[in-house]
């Protein structure tokens, strides 16, 4: 194998964590749908630790010399197959700005190819010195960066724009919301200020839940994170389907039929 193309493949592989680990730590935590609620890695400190050692070990997969770049790569890839498996169905802060997005098969398919391409660079002798130029390195690294960023903002977008038709819908006559919320999500902080700019009709057909999280939800959501909500009828009874994320939420709020007798008169 050309000795360019593994350092090549490896500068590749350090573009996504470049993004990632900057994104986590110019982003501020509150804005970030950070997934761990305990723990060293909870917010505010856990989006810095993990945006840190993201852009440690792109360092590493492009400074490192003969097979300790792609064991370093192998480690790191490895590490975020296994950490986007355990957190399959939450919010992601991947990559900060796209924060609406959720972990799903994407995002365990990208890192576990990561780390094959990783593996299979383990197989033979690589130099003992990086021999691809910086600036080409640097150049190849911030192109996939920036690959990955728009890819995952589009795929963020499509996402919350589903949810959001899902929401709108619905065919029966929504005469309320049933709102899950949980008390350290940002996204759902964001989402109760939306609420509290709407008029007063319409906020108070909105019942508030506060959850830990996905495993307090009803059953029938247990697949969904907060912000998630389901419509429901005059009685209370869920009608349609339960949606999650501030856009689809929003939207579903936004169907509630506000009549005339809901409105105070004006004296």
């Amino acid at each position: 194998m050309p000795s360019r193309i593994p350092q090549a493949a490896l500068a590749a592989l350090a573009g996504p964590l470049i993004a990632g680990g900057a994104a986590k730590l110019l982003t501020p935590a509150d804005r970030l749908a950070w997934p761990f609620r305990s723990g060293p890695l909870r917010a505010p400190r856990g989006p810095k630790l993990a945006g840190g050692a993201e852009l440690a070990a792109a360092a590493g997969l492009v400074l490192l010399p003969g097979r300790a770049a792609p064991a370093a790569a192998l480690a790191a890839y490895g590490t975020l197959t296994a950490v986007a498996q355990s957190l399959h169905g939450e919010r992601c802060a991947c990559f900060g700005a796209a924060r609406l997005a959720t972990v799903g098969r994407a995002h365990v398919g990208a890192n576990a190819a990561g780390a094959a391409v990783a593996a299979a660079l383990l197989a033979p002798r690589l130099p003992a010195r990086p021999r691809l130029r910086g600036t080409v390195a640097a150049v190849a690294a911030a192109a996939t960066a920036a690959g990955v960023l728009v890819a995952d903002r589009r795929r963020a977008k499509a996402e919350q724009e589903a949810a959001a038709e899902a929401a709108a819908g619905c065919d029966s006559t929504v005469a309320g919301v049933r709102l899950y919320v949980s008390a350290n999500c940002p996204a759902c902080r964001a989402l109760r200020q939306l609420i509290g700019e709407m008029e007063p009709a319409r906020r108070e057909r909105v019942e508030t839940n506060v959850v830990e999280g996905g495993s307090e939800l009803p059953p029938d959501m247990a697949e969904m994170s907060v912000p998630a909500a389901v419509p429901v009828d005059g009685s209370g009874e869920a009608v349609c389907t339960p949606v999650s994320g501030i856009g689809a939420v929003k939207a579903l709020i936004d169907t509630i039929v506000i009549t005339a007798r809901d409105v105070p008169h004006a004296a």
